[in-house]
């Protein structure tokens, strides 16, 4: 009886032992799954569009989409959203003539420009501007696709239709503090509008801070090319700009080189793919201003 006893008291103790596990994995899960939706029902989300252009889309293109239109990512189906505009215009070219000497635009009628503003629910975070489930950058590639059309396109346009995007306060760290001059070359207007003194730029490959926009400016891009008398002509090109960027980051200084947050390295003429909340594109370095310690 007492052997009885004693195996009923090990059984009692294991299925205890085995209920408060799984008493635990539950409430454990029910916690993780209310902090998920608590996040989810605490972000505000609010209408927002983007604006997709197209280039050199087959004629016809713009007749097919439909205001209304459901569209969706074409590498995986995530949905983007809805459309609310559709518009096209001929195509134009910008080229260089050297018998004027200086870049032509001119249209080209077997093909147009299409553009779709699309609608979505959105939010913001300290790194990206959120409509739907993607994050939306002036000229990042976006493949759309709806009922009978699909194409690449670049985000050439973002509307958060009033509401505020949140504050980046992001810091950079390493010994020294460093400011220096990015280039972004030949680029279109919606670049030059869309950098903001104390946007923080970040390596898209690597994720890591590359520092805190001090100055924004801007001047006309151009060329130099061979005109029909066999001479270098330089020539501006009509609404190309270059946006000078100054940015003020950390590195550390190793022996061969300065490395700013996260290890990029920060070399005059290197190049690497960089973005902020508002736009995606390869930078180049220009001049280094200065590199000193801390204040």
């Amino acid at each position: 009886m007492d052997d009885k006893k004693k195996l009923r008291v090990r059984f009692n103790l294991f299925d205890a032992l085995i209920l408060l596990l799984a008493l635990g994995a539950l409430a454990g899960a029910l916690l993780l799954r209310n902090r998920s939706t608590g996040t989810g029902a605490e972000r505000d989300t609010v209408p927002m569009r983007f604006t997709v252009e197209f280039l050199q889309a087959p004629p016809g293109m713009a007749k097919a989409v439909t205001v209304g239109d459901e569209v969706f990512r074409s590498t995986d189906s995530t949905y983007l959203g809805r459309v609310v505009e559709v518009r096209a215009q001929t195509h134009t070219e910008i080229e260089y003539s050297p018998a004027q000497s200086a870049f032509v635009a001119y249209e080209c009628a077997e093909s147009e420009d299409v553009y779709l503003t699309i609608e979505n629910r959105g939010y913001s975070t300290a790194r990206d501007i959120m409509i739907g489930s993607v994050a939306v950058k002036y000229g990042e590639e976006m493949p759309v696709k709806g009922k009978g059309y699909a194409k690449m396109g670049y985000v050439v346009g973002i509307d958060t239709m009033g509401a505020a995007v949140t504050e980046n306060t992001a810091e950079c760290r390493g010994e020294l503090s460093v400011v220096y001059r990015v280039s972004l070359a030949d680029a279109r207007a919606f670049f030059a509008e869309n950098v903001h003194v104390g946007d923080r730029f970040y390596d898209k490959l690597s994720g890591t801070l590359l520092g805190t926009v001090r100055t924004v400016g801007t001047e006309p891009y151009g060329e130099t090319h061979l005109a029909d008398d066999g001479t270098a002509q330089f020539a501006l090109k009509p609404g190309r700009w270059r946006v000078i960027v100054e940015l003020e980051g950390r590195c550390v200084e190793k022996n061969d080189g300065y490395y700013l947050d996260g290890g990029t390295e920060l070399k005059i003429g290197a190049t690497l793919e960089a973005e902020s909340q508002y736009i995606a594109r390869m930078i180049q370095y220009g001049e280094i201003v200065s590199i000193g310690t801390a204040a």
